[in-house]
């Protein structure tokens, strides 16, 4: 019996974001993308901190750490939160 693959067509950011999986965000223009952990580094007297790692891919095209950043939940939620839509403006 012969089995038919029946394949279905997905664009290359969804396909780089299933690859990179659910902690991670990708850049639209480039291989980079920034990755979360699984969970936060704890509460300290500034807020919740998140260790985020900012990735891009090697020359062998496998996932290479530029820089970490550590920020806080709350000052990522105000700045994405503070950016406005331009089409709805």
């Amino acid at each position: 019996m012969e089995m038919k693959v029946v394949r279905i067509p997905i664009n290359s950011m969804t396909r780089m974001k299933n690859k990179l999986g659910k902690g991670a965000v990708p850049c639209q223009v480039s291989d980079r993308w920034l990755k979360f952990p699984a969970e936060s580094a704890g509460h300290f007297g500034e807020g919740e901190f998140i260790t985020l790692d900012v990735m891009t891919l090697d020359k062998n095209e496998r996932p290479r750490k530029i820089c970490e950043l550590v920020v806080t939940r709350e000052d990522l939620l105000s700045a994405i939160n503070g950016v406005k839509d331009k089409d709805n403006v």
